[in-house]
């Protein structure tokens, strides 16, 4: 009996330790698959990862939502303003790991979660005129929470304060340069301003404003009235503007200088051409030559669209009443007594067709402080004349002078008149 008890403990000790192997097999290889499918999903997840942040990353990004901008200090990221929603910028080069979670802009030298921009193909095309401009030898400092604004839209907020010198005035406030490009900052936004030497240089003292009418190109011998003018004659001009490094205006600058709202070099210059007769003769000249100039377009006689260029402003010259004989004495520009009603209608409709242009410029230089109301009521700020001399700080800004060129006029005489 004995003998048998012993056959069968051990048989269960066998058994017990055939199981135990068993058991420990079978564990070793659960652990193994766990590891292995763990390991798996640890990958999968990274490349899955990787793979989304990419997807938001590219070379110019656009932002899908007003989101907060981060500075990274002693590695951590900390919120120091945000981005405007549908601002497009370029991100700095970046090895994308599935632990990236930020993008540096590379124009502000701040960054942004991934998450909130996506790949967009161009950057939006910002002005650098403003480079034109003298500095006043003033600065702003700004309250911390300040907005920055890029035509009337907030395009950053900043919680830290800056200190910065203004490049332009506004009724409103002051515009400053900031991330590349010139941008407002409203009065409310400003905590004080003080005097500076940002710059030396010479200011203008006064703008010389020229008039054009008709230009004939070589070989066109069409044209013989004395406000003519050749094509030899025009390229004489523009080139030396060119080599004297002239800022040509627009009619806001001339306006805003006009006002002591913004400061321009001594060589500045604002040129204008009068009708549209043979105005798109100068867009080519004005495209070689860099150059920008102002048509005082009749706007019922010509299309704004035979004219387009960067480089040519168009204002108005009257909708339809660019008409002699209607008014007595001078040539009898209709402006000087017609129908106050009829008057600001043309007025209006020659400002609505050329996109909501706020200058103006008599016809025949004729005007009288009933042409002037009319003016002011359909919305212009400032209207052009004749006058042979620069306009000045002070001028009344609907009594602008020009100074009158024709074909007889030389290099020298033009020369003068200039500087």
């Amino acid at each position: 009996m004995a003998r048998i008890r012993r056959r069968i403990k051990k048989k269960i000790i066998i058994f017990l330790v055939i199981f135990l192997i068993l058991v420990g097999i079978g564990t070793g290889v659960g652990v193994y698959l766990y590891k292995q499918h763990k390991e798996e999903l640890r990958i999968a997840y990274e490349k899955e990862m990787t793979e989304k942040v990419k997807s938001h990353y590219n070379d110019i990004v656009e932002v899908t939502k007003e989101t907060p901008l981060y500075e990274k200090v002693n590695n951590k990221y900390i919120e120091v303003g945000s981005i405007g929603t549908s601002e497009v910028v370029s991100l700095e080069e970046e090895k994308i790991t599935f632990e990236t979670k930020y993008f540096k802009i590379k124009e502000l030298g701040y960054y942004v979660k991934y998450q909130d921009v996506k790949k967009a193909e161009k950057l939006i095309e910002k002005s650098d005129r403003y480079k034109n401009y003298l500095l006043f030898n003033e600065n702003i400092v700004t309250k911390e929470n300040s907005r920055l604004l890029r035509d009337g839209k907030v395009v950053y907020t900043l919680k830290k304060s800056l200190d910065k010198p203004i490049i332009m005035k506004d009724d409103k406030g002051y515009y400053i340069e900031e991330f590349g490009e010139m941008l407002f900052v409203s009065k409310d936004d400003v905590e004080k301003t003080y005097k500076v030497n940002n710059t030396n240089a010479v200011e203008a003292s006064g703008i010389p404003v020229t008039v054009y009418h008709f230009i004939y190109l070589e070989g066109d011998k069409s044209c013989n009235e004395g406000i003519c003018h050749s094509e030899k004659q025009i390229k004489e001009h523009f080139n030396y503007l060119r080599n004297n490094k002239f800022f040509t205006m627009n009619t806001t600058e001339l306006r805003l200088y006009l006002e002591g709202k913004l400061r321009v070099p001594k060589k500045s210059i604002l040129i204008t051409i009068d009708d549209g007769a043979r105005a798109h003769n100068f867009v080519p000249l004005l495209e070689e030559y860099k150059i920008n100039a102002t048509l005082f377009l009749i706007s019922s006689w010509y299309p704004k669209s035979k004219f387009k260029s960067d480089y040519m402003e168009i204002a108005s010259h009257t909708h339809n009443l660019h008409t002699p004989g209607v008014c007595s004495g001078g040539q009898g520009s209709p402006l000087k007594c017609l129908d106050k009603t009829k008057l600001v209608a043309d007025l209006k409709k020659s400002r609505e067709t050329l996109d909501g242009t706020e200058a103006f410029c008599y016809p025949f230089y004729e005007y009288n402080d009933y042409a002037i109301s009319a003016l002011k009521e359909a919305g212009f700020k400032m209207a052009f004349m004749g006058g042979y001399r620069k306009a000045k700080r002070g001028d009344n800004l609907f009594l602008i002078p020009r100074i009158p060129l024709n074909r007889n006029t030389t290099l020298q005489q033009y020369a003068a008149y200039i500087n």
